[in-house]
């Protein structure tokens, strides 16, 4: 049996497989805007690759998001439809704190268009600054008070080099019940641009 990982928030397409924690395999490449064609296709060939089945799925752990409209979507609807075809544990995380490493807290970030950044911080499992839209000088200048956190993500548009993260790894430590959906069909993208100005 395996948990099925998955993200496709941003422009990477993220495909895994974790059992109890331990990554078996993953998928990760930059996939901009073809997600939904390329995604299906992938979890067949990781499936494959290990030899398993789809019956083998017991559970999925998907990013809602922030990110990109459509690419959000495209991972949610793969994992209600598995959780719900299957009668698996659906386990869901915000993408932005997929971006977060294990040695420093970090400044997690993606590009949301017209001089903005989706935006939060995280220590470990603490999430210090919740997700939220900053402007990108907003971004610039936190990252400038907090020279000793790691910034990760989607941050050519800042004009800096993004630390190393493994968005599969954190797709499989959210595995966890604190991350449990309870009910699939009350899975919602998180889409921060509509709560702003």
């Amino acid at each position: 049996m395996a948990t099925l990982l998955l993200d496709s928030s941003n422009k990477y397409l993220a495909v895994g497989l974790s059992h109890e924690g331990k990554v078996i395999d993953k998928i990760y490449y930059e996939a901009w805007q073809r997600q939904s064609e390329m995604m299906i296709p992938e979890i067949d060939k990781i499936l494959e690759r290990n030899k398993l089945t789809r019956k083998d799925i017991d559970g999925v752990a998907v990013g809602v998001g922030p990110g990109s409209y459509t690419g959000v979507r495209i991972a949610i609807t793969i994992a209600k439809t598995i959780g719900y075809a299957l009668k698996v544990k659906v386990y869901v995380r915000s993408s932005l704190s997929l971006l977060k490493s294990r040695k420093s807290a970090t400044i997690c970030v993606f590009n949301a268009r017209s001089g903005r950044s989706y935006f939060a911080v995280y220590d470990g499992d603490k999430c210090l600054v919740e997700e939220c839209v900053k402007t990108n000088e907003e971004v610039l200048k936190y990252i400038s008070e907090h020279k000793y956190y790691i910034v990760n993500g989607d941050t050519a548009h800042l004009g800096i080099e993004s630390g190393e993260y493994d968005v599969i790894q954190n797709l499989a430590d959210s595995v966890d019940d604190r991350y449990l959906a309870k009910d699939i069909f009350t899975i919602n993208p998180i889409y921060l641009k509509d709560l702003t100005k």
